[in-house]
């Protein structure tokens, strides 16, 4: 029997819906495994557990103790260094597999970029999201005495909003790192059901779930110098899934792209943000183990193709030698082509230890 026009032109509507989707999968390295934490360094490691514990992160190992750690040193470019790790963990928005955070704190040569403004360049912010109004997070932190609320470049921030829903708001930890909170509604009875979780579509200017399917970690965002650079490195090196940039000549240029988080099917964004009073700036000499400087980690397959890759698209590495034994892995600590910020590629051996 011949087929029908009809039959022909479905047939051909889903070949060709799966050469998009073949080709999307193609275009991300297939040595990226995910994003697997974020580092941030801190100035005071007990009192940063206590601020993390009270958003519902959980310490799953440390404090540890002071150490001079040889293989953190060279992975660092850090020689002699002392210094002492908690890693903690919060729910995922995304998936159910729990988000790591890595706080450190290092003794003795370091530098406070605590007072670094939410926009300037090599600040960052993670984002996560909380189940129903996010004035009930800041009653809580503002009765712990926690609350700390930064500016905003072009968005408000007010410690009291008048009346219903507060959809949004940003804090920041002792150290200077912003925390985007979004407030997830929480369904009455009767409610439509919510929309379908959008994670792994690829990425839209429309379509970035800035909720996820339950309330946890969402993003990581670091700030820009030139957003067409850095969303070519962070597309080429790491395998970033972003929509095209719809208007370079904005005051913000916001692009947020997918990326597999570590071990799960669902993808996290990294937020890549460009202020348009930072164009002709330097950024400021932020050290790894200065207070408040930040890092995405990266689990990969094969760290020396994507070393390798990162390195053609301009990343400059920090490791002592290159790729280094790391807690029973391997590890390279690079800066990103853009404005240096930090990036640790990471390919874990049978401890699984950051």
């Amino acid at each position: 029997m011949k087929p029908t026009k009809t039959a022909l032109l479905c047939a051909l509507a889903v070949a060709l819906t799966a050469s998009s989707l073949f080709a999307q999968a193609a275009a991300r390295p297939s040595d990226i495994v995910g994003l697997a934490f974020v580092g941030h360094q801190v100035s005071d490691l007990e009192r940063s557990i206590k601020f993390f514990e009270a958003i519902d992160f959980k310490v799953v190992e440390g404090p540890s103790g002071w150490t001079v750690d040889k293989e953190l040193n060279k992975l660092a470019n850090t020689p002699g260094a002392e210094s002492r790790t908690a890693i903690m963990q919060v729910q995922s928005s995304v998936s159910d597999v729990p988000f790591t955070l890595v706080l450190r704190q290092y003794r003795g040569n370091r530098q406070d970029w605590s007072m670094l403004r939410s926009w300037d360049l090599l600040a960052s912010h993670i984002d996560l999201t909380v189940d129903g109004s996010v004035s009930d997070l800041l009653d809580k932190l503002d009765a712990k005495g926690l609350l700390r609320m930064p500016e905003m470049q072009g968005l408000p921030n007010p410690r009291h909003q008048n009346g219903g829903f507060r959809r949004y708001a940003f804090i920041e930890d002792p150290d200077g790192l912003t925390i985007e909170y979004f407030g997830k509604p929480i369904p009455k009875p009767g409610d439509a059901p919510a929309r379908p979780t959008v994670s792994n579509s690829s990425a839209t200017a429309q379509n970035i779930d800035r909720l996820g399917k339950q309330a946890g970690f969402n993003h990581y965002a670091s700030n820009v110098m030139d957003p067409e650079k850095a969303r070519d490195f962070y597309m080429k090196a790491l395998g970033g899934d972003y929509p095209p940039i719809e208007n370079l000549a904005a005051a913000q240029v916001m692009q947020n792209g997918w990326y597999p988080q570590a071990n799960t099917n669902n993808n996290l964004r990294i937020e890549l943000v460009y202020f348009a009073m930072n164009k002709g700036k330097t950024p400021p000499p932020v050290k790894f183990q200065d207070i408040n400087a930040n890092c995405s980690g990266f689990q990969v397959s094969n760290i020396e193709t994507a070393w390798a890759r990162a390195k053609a698209n301009g990343a400059i590495t920090v490791s002592d030698g290159g790729i280094v034994k790391y807690h029973g892995g391997r590890a390279v600590l690079i800066r990103d082509s853009d404005d240096g910020g930090y990036i640790m590629l990471w390919q874990p051996g049978s401890a699984k230890r950051f």
